[in-house]
């Protein structure tokens, strides 16, 4: 049994759904469950129709849902014409998307931001998409059985957000995928979309569909986590800077979340550690190009390799926020605080460099950072400054490898690119380091072209 993950981009219109189609036949050997995103953009739709919702531009609102409805409904006059599914998916779309409509309809009853209420208005995408493509395997003459992630998909309900219950997930899916792959080809399922034990909506947040993937493949135990996306793998460097960056054919899972956490837009870093802890690899595939072989992703590397750098990720939007003293006061009660009102706010701190005197870390956004500053007693001044990006370059052979460091910082100070902040000690397998954002195509490419494709044939 493997886990075939398609995303949004994977099912964006009609052609791209046959082929997905066509992928999960040419698969059905392996006992294939599938786990699909909503078409690419809805979510984005869905959020918007929320957002009119609560500021009571009912016009507005109005009509983005009748883009939703009709974004779906011409794929299914495209896919299903003169067949039996047309109208049952027709009749299918428009239930789904009146419910919608009474779940805003609520919401700018209300004016007030429920999350629960949001969760399952945000489900619908995967709902829809997940339908369609369940009966167009059907109309393909597979044996295709649709069940709702809901079922076996489970998470708290914290004020932090929903969080997933491994322990649940893994009892009910073990009930009910066996049988059903047992008496059919294979089962579609949704990504992102969750609930509570007690049956309340909630969702995985964006990018959850990998997440969901992966978590499910670990509950059932499969061979194999496929993440059908729109590009060939994980790539040596972001191919909007290096428009000939190779995908990788063997990463680890720490390589592959350090990426991912950097900025590499691929893989969610939560839907590396499920897989992980199963010792499960991921492939990462191409749904346009499926014959292409893609990232296979491993827990522990076999592939000694020359290359110092795998690959260069970076992360724009950061501000670095720095705290200077005269006298010692950065003690590790401050330290703690800061971090807890970091979380509180929603920040996500990624590098941190700390003196007695001297407090260095980076942010990815700026909103509320001045009440944050204000609500602890620092003891010193702070400096904020905004765009700013991090850098990362990533492989297995910078770990233990001190001279890697020192040769990247002498090629950066010989191009006049200065790092700010640096981060890396001799257990990571990556070296991270702050920069202006200015100067993030020319580091890229410097790196990129020095240390990866220097050891191309």
């Amino acid at each position: 049994m493997i886990i075939m993950k398609f995303g949004g981009t994977s099912v964006k219109n009609e052609q791209a759904m046959r082929n997905v189609a066509d992928i999960i036949k040419a698969n059905l050997s392996k006992k294939p469950v599938i786990v699909v995103s909503a078409l690419a953009g809805i979510t984005d739709l869905l959020e918007k129709s929320l957002d009119e919702a609560l500021q009571q531009h009912d016009r507005a609102m109005k009509a983005t849902v009748n883009k939703i409805r009709v974004r779906h409904t011409t794929m299914i006059d495209a896919l299903f014409q003169d067949t039996a599914s047309h109208d049952s998916l027709k009749y299918f779309i428009d239930s789904e998307v009146e419910k919608l409509r009474v779940l805003l309809g609520a919401l700018e009853t209300v004016r007030v931001n429920i999350p629960n209420l949001k969760h399952a208005a945000l489900s619908i995408g995967e709902i829809l998409s997940s339908r369609i493509l369940n009966a167009l395997l059907k109309e393909n003459d597979i044996d295709s059985y649709f069940i709702d992630a809901r079922k076996f998909m489970f998470t708290t309900d914290s004020l932090e957000g929903p969080v997933p219950i491994p322990e649940a997930i893994a009892k009910a899916a073990g009930a009910l995928f066996p049988p059903l792959m047992h008496k059919h080809e294979t089962v579609v399922t949704q990504g992102f979309v969750s609930a509570t034990l007690e049956g309340i909506p909630t969702t995985l947040g964006r990018n959850g569909s990998d997440h969901s993937a992966s978590l499910l493949g670990a509950a059932l135990g499969v061979e194999e986590i496929q993440i059908w996306t729109d590009v060939n793998g994980i790539l040596t460097a972001d191919p909007t800077i290096i428009p000939f960056a190779r995908p990788l054919d063997l990463m680890t899972f720490e390589e592959a979340c350090e990426l991912s956490y950097f900025g590499a837009r691929v893989l969610h870093p939560a839907a590396i550690q499920p897989a992980l802890e199963k010792d499960i690899p991921v492939r990462v595939l191409n749904a346009h190009y499926p014959k292409e072989s893609g990232t296979l992703i491993i827990n522990k590397s076999t592939d000694s390799g020359t290359s110092f750098i795998k690959s260069v990720a970076y992360k724009e939007n950061i501000t670095l926020i720095t705290v200077q003293s005269s006298s010692i006061f950065i003690a590790p009660d401050l330290l703690g605080r800061f971090f807890q009102e970091m979380a509180r706010y929603g920040k996500h701190v990624y590098a941190v460099n700390k003196s007695a005197t001297r407090l260095s870390l980076t942010i990815e956004n700026t909103k509320n950072i001045d009440r944050i500053l204000e609500e602890l007693p620092l003891g010193g001044e702070a400096r904020i400054e905004s765009e700013k990006a991090i850098v990362s370059v990533v492989g297995n052979d910078v770990q233990n490898n001190p001279q890697v460091i020192w040769q990247i910082l002498r090629l950066l100070q010989e191009s006049d690119i200065y790092p700010e902040l640096i981060s890396q000690n001799t257990s990571q397998i990556s070296f991270m380091f702050i920069i202006d954002q200015k100067e993030i195509n020319r580091t890229v490419r410097l790196l990129h072209k020095t240390y990866i494709e220097s050891h191309w044939e």
